[in-house]
């Protein structure tokens, strides 16, 4: 617990935005690289579009990640979000999930959603 500010648990705060639906899958996708709204969609997969725009802008607001529009001559401004330094840093929280899921959760003890 921080002395600075009591009752504050990092641990505790960091799992309250990680263990937001879909936010963990997106900082995923985008480790491989910037994406635009739509392939950062197919590469989620199932997170609708509202709910992405408002995973998008939380995770902007806590400058995990960084958007930018790029405006094209006779198409539709197009936003592509790139991790910030802060979220490439989530890379070794995705690669120590991945580690335990390999040890613990063998492909034949994952069961298919209902």
């Amino acid at each position: 617990m921080s002395t600075a500010h009591p009752g504050f648990c990092p641990v505790y705060r960091a799992i309250g935005v990680l263990q937001e639906k879909w936010v963990l899958h997106i900082v995923r996708a985008l480790l491989g690289g910037e994406k635009g709204f739509n392939e950062l969609a197919r590469a989620v997969g199932g997170c609708n579009s509202a709910t992405l725009t408002q995973r998008l802008e939380h995770l902007e607001n806590l400058q995990l990640i960084a958007k930018r529009t790029e405006d094209s001559p006779g198409k539709l401004a197009r936003s592509v979000y790139t991790l910030t330094p802060a979220g490439r840093e989530l890379q070794s929280v995705i690669d120590a999930i991945d580690g335990w899921a390999r040890q613990h959760l063998g492909a034949a003890d994952v069961a298919a959603p209902a």
